[in-house]
């Protein structure tokens, strides 16, 4: 068997390179798929580089939104712990508030001491300092009586410049 040259000796270069004559309507065809394939891939870069571009702006979107709602969450979590704080304070004086109410009188204590001092009736009471007076005043009609004509000094007792007008009997 003989070996296959692949470059032969024999043969003449001009042998084996026949021309060719171009074929148009192939190369046509061929020009027409690589322009449709250009336009193919120009459509789809496009399409690759607004899909980027919405992408983009989608990130940046949630990116702004993730900031305002991380404010919103910490002006929420302020404003929830301000209420705690007063709900405790509403609390404590809840507490002071039904402490002071234990030590209110009750409505039966209340009648009865209103009985009291409607049987007393202490706008009545007469304080020493009147009560003096009114004692001077009585022995100065006496000795008026006594004795018509002369008047008399009416003299006050030690005791009653002393005494003062907030004193009850």
């Amino acid at each position: 068997m003989a070996e296959p040259n692949l470059f032969p000796r024999d043969a003449k270069p001009e042998e084996h390179i026949k021309k060719q004559t171009p074929d148009t309507e192939f190369l046509s065809r061929i020009s027409k798929n690589v322009n449709n394939l250009a336009a193919s891939l120009k459509i789809l870069e496009e399409r690759y580089s607004t899909l980027r571009n919405r992408t983009q702006v989608s990130e940046q979107n949630m990116v702004d939104m993730e900031k305002e709602l991380s404010k919103d969450v910490k002006m929420v979590s302020e404003e929830v712990v301000e209420l705690k704080h007063e709900i405790s304070e509403v609390r404590d004086k809840l507490g002071l508030i039904s402490r002071e109410i234990g030590n209110l009188v009750n409505k039966n204590d209340f009648r009865i001491m209103e009985r009291y001092l409607e049987m007393w009736q202490p706008m009545n009471f007469v304080t020493r300092k009147e009560l003096n007076k009114m004692i001077l005043d009585a022995k100065e009609e006496e000795v008026k009586e006594k004795t018509p004509g002369q008047e008399i000094p009416a003299k006050q007792s030690k005791d009653s410049g002393k005494e003062s007008s907030s004193q009850t009997i």
